[in-house]
């Protein structure tokens, strides 16, 4: 596909996610565009020479050239498009499921608020201490728990409306220190996984116009994350200036260092079908395999084509450090028909997703878009679609539980005042 073709898809694409946001308040279809627009970066930022490909030995002789990096970008700008497209064909506005309100939404936080704050501390110490003694697997997956209880006692600070000034205090000092914990070079999601749900709630209420720019500079913010925590990956903080870590950072999204989605995708590109078969659903039904323990299934299929790959060929396992984008699962699964095929399925589901969550009268539906939009970067962006899922469910688990209790609360208060209107008329 002709370049300047792409880009003016990509622009056209940007410009109906923002009348599309401007319309019907909903910002998905505005995500991937500037998803897109991303992709592209990275692939213009290697034409300039501010980055390079990237450098993994993995004993396959793979090719890194822009013409193989154009093959791709159109794959991605053709499910992005379709995706995008989809997801607006799908949508549908939301109907009120459940005639909640934030005095109910209030009431049943903080009466579930020594449980919320009982989960914060013991996630809290889990990540502070037991993280040195246990295995680097279990805590990796285990202290993203604490997203949950982050939110939650963010409603708490929200519903408990203390006029004491130590109070508040104590609620700044609490979540600053949440912020020192929960950032961490190893897992970047867990800050954002607690961060982008109560900045949007935060801002749900804003006009469109304002959104937008709140919305481009949360992306700008979320890249700082993500680089500077990328920067101390390799650096000790203690070592380097604030100076030299916003140099570094800064350098890091030159070179869009973070969003090499055409590398990891050029990849998988050149290994299906030449070295491994399509997988034909495989990949996302190891979604639902992925919990079951190999111990238990000791013939469970691999999961990802590197795993595969080395069992069929006998290269060396080895640690993977790169993102192929949820387009290139697409096309692992059946190729470009795959890329279609799938980006069709996951804009029904998103939609339907969506409007769900936008169902709630209360404020509540601010939270829940915004763990959906958190949620989204490291579906999109990792390609490892079981292990996304994974993390995913394990950050918010608590809120699943959350919201199911207050939905049955809420039938219950509103079918009891039903009985005390109708007996005292």
């Amino acid at each position: 596909m002709d370049r300047i073709l792409v880009y003016f898809i990509v622009i056209t694409n940007f410009i109906v996610a923002i009348r599309f946001l401007h319309k019907k308040k909903c910002e998905i279809p505005f995500f991937l565009a500037l998803f897109n627009i991303m992709v592209e970066y990275r692939l213009i930022s290697l034409q300039l020479g501010y980055g390079h490909w990237v450098n993994f030995d993995y004993g396959i002789s793979l090719k890194f050239n822009y013409e193989i990096a154009y093959a791709v970008s159109d794959l991605i700008a053709l499910g992005t498009t379709i995706m995008m497209y989809c997801f607006i064909f799908f949508y549908r506005p939301p109907k009120r499921l459940l005639n909640d309100s934030d005095y109910y939404l209030g009431k049943y936080t903080l009466s579930k608020k020594s449980y919320i704050v009982v989960g914060l501390i013991v996630f809290s110490i889990f990540q502070l201490t037991l993280g040195k003694s246990i295995s680097d697997n279990f805590v990796f997956l285990a202290k993203v728990g604490n997203n949950s209880f982050i939110i939650l006692l963010f409603l708490i600070t929200i519903f408990t409306k203390s006029k004491n000034r130590a109070t508040k205090i104590f609620f700044y000092v609490l979540f600053i220190a949440m912020a020192y914990i929960s950032y961490s070079p190893r897992l970047r999601f867990q800050f954002l996984g607690w961060m982008i749900p109560i900045a949007y709630y935060l801002t749900r209420d804003v006009k469109s116009s304002r959104k937008v720019t709140f919305l481009l500079i949360g992306i700008v913010l979320t890249l700082i994350v993500f680089s500077s925590a990328g920067v101390l990956r390799n650096k000790k903080i203690d070592e380097m200036s604030f100076k030299e870590l916003v140099s570094d950072s800064f350098q890091r999204m030159l070179i869009a260092d973070d969003i090499n989605f055409i590398d990891g995708f050029m990849m998988m590109y050149q290994i299906y079908p030449d070295y491994l078969d399509y997988d034909y659903g495989k990949e996302h039904l190891d979604v639902v395999l992925r919990p079951i323990p190999r111990w238990l299934w000791k013939d469970k299929p691999l999961a990802g084509w590197f795993q595969n790959y080395s069992a069929k060929y006998g290269t060396s396992m080895t640690t993977i450090g790169f993102s192929p984008t949820v387009w290139g699962v697409f096309y692992a699964e059946m190729g470009v028909i795959g890329v279609i095929i799938f980006s069709v399925i996951w804009a029904w589901w998103l939609a339907r997703l969506y409007s769900y969550f936008r169902s709630f009268a209360s404020s509540l539906w601010g939270i829940l878009v915004g763990i959906m939009l958190a949620a989204m970067i490291p579906l999109f962006r990792s390609g490892d679609l079981a292990g996304d899922v994974l993390l995913i469910f394990l950050s918010y688990w608590a809120m699943i539980l959350f919201v199911r209790g207050y939905k049955k609360f809420v039938v219950k208060e509103l079918r009891k005042e039903f009985y005390l209107n109708k007996a005292a008329a």
